[in-house]
């Protein structure tokens, strides 16, 4: 039989707990823009994209739709799962968490198209610039009104 020490018990109890801090420490520093990159880095690959430009891409999102963010509490999870590699997580998720993670994902990934020079740059390596809004990017488009002649 196995004769476990009160030191033994004492020390696995202090490193559960301390394990606990420190993931309650890593999860709780997650912001926007850490579930912004991880979610765009699952579907684009690396972004090479400075700070200052994924702020303003968030906050013009996250104004744009503000109902499609998950929750504080979800988004720090999953920023967390896709940090890890443990993305696959989400299946353990009930079914609407699922899928409004995954309307979410395709949300942003279609403004991060449009509200971005993602699309438009001349190489891969080419740093990805925060555009706002354009209404129209057709150079032949026509956006007078029509003449009632």
């Amino acid at each position: 039989m196995i004769e476990v020490s009160r030191r033994s018990v004492l020390a696995i109890m202090a490193g559960g707990v301390a394990s606990t801090g420190v993931a309650y420490a890593a999860v709780s520093s997650f912001s926007d823009e850490d579930l912004a990159r991880v979610t765009l880095e699952k579907y684009l690959g690396k972004l090479n994209m400075r700070i200052e430009h994924l702020q303003q891409f968030v906050l013009a999102f996250r104004d744009r739709n503000p109902w499609l963010f998950p929750s504080e509490k979800l988004g720090d999870a999953i920023t967390l799962l896709e940090t890890a590699k443990l993305g696959q997580a989400r299946q353990l998720l009930p079914a609407q968490k699922r899928s409004d993670l995954t309307h979410f994902d395709r949300w942003l990934v279609a403004e991060f198209h449009m509200l971005t020079d993602y699309a438009w740059r001349s190489s891969p390596g080419d740093p990805i610039r925060f555009t706002g809004w354009q209404s129209c990017t057709n150079p032949f488009a026509t956006l007078d009104p029509p003449s009632n002649a």
